[in-house]
């Protein structure tokens, strides 16, 4: 069972922000890691989407790994890899290989979380919006646009929210009364940090410090 993050204010803003990016796309579109993603988003990028994941869903057209893609190179207007490169094993490889199946002209979207939950048992790092600024201009890209989901608030609301999801939904762990209890005060910190993040939605823009993902567009140098 899929837990909902768009039930949290950074889920909501992350979602924002990937579909005004996407809303502008034109021509041939690769999402790398595709899962269900054209289900959040409600439209499907680009003129011609293409989906690639590792496991087969609704909307995947082939079943590849990121590091060998099999497609030409420079065949593709867009590319998106959303939530992925933090569970590959060589994210330079992974870099790489979008950079060649990219257009000149074409635009990269990433995104990749930062403060939230280990999302295992493939999950083997993070990346500062500097760190991640540096990965992707090593790949041979230049960034034009780096977001950063900020805020105090709406990080430890959710935080709460998956540590909530992950322990009824997923673990399944309500084994005795101190389990129920300790599950009932994280969803009561969670409504009160959702409730609190509200009222400082504006002071939260300046937490640069505390981001719950860390987006970006780019297009290939040269």
């Amino acid at each position: 069972m899929r837990i909902n993050t768009q039930l949290t204010a950074a889920g909501r803003k992350e979602l924002a922000f990937l579909k005004d990016v996407l809303r502008r796309w034109n021509g041939r579109t690769l999402d790398v890691g595709c899962g269900n993603m054209v289900d959040r988003l409600g439209f499907k990028p680009g003129g011609e989407y293409v989906g690639v994941d590792v496991v087969p869903t609704k909307y995947t057209s082939a079943m590849a790994d990121i590091h060998h893609l099999p497609f030409r190179d420079h065949s593709f207007d867009g590319l998106i890899c959303n939530s992925v490169l933090e569970h590959v094993a060589r994210p330079e490889v992974a870099l790489s290989e979008l950079g060649r199946v990219l257009k000149t002209s074409g635009t990269l979207f990433l995104s990749t979380p930062f403060l939230q939950h280990v999302h295992a048992p493939y999950d083997f790092r993070r990346f500062t919006p500097q760190g991640l600024r540096q990965e992707v201009e090593r790949a041979g890209f230049v960034v034009d646009d780096l977001y950063c989901n900020c805020g105090v608030l709406d990080s430890v609301e959710y935080l709460l929210f998956s540590a909530v999801g992950w322990r009824t939904l997923k673990d399944k762990d309500l084994q005795g009364a101190g389990s129920w209890l300790y599950v009932v005060v994280l969803a009561g910190l969670y409504a009160l940090s959702k409730f609190l993040g509200l009222v400082f939605k504006g002071q939260q823009k300046r937490d640069a410090r505390h981001a719950t993902s860390v987006s970006l567009v780019a297009h290939r140098a040269g």
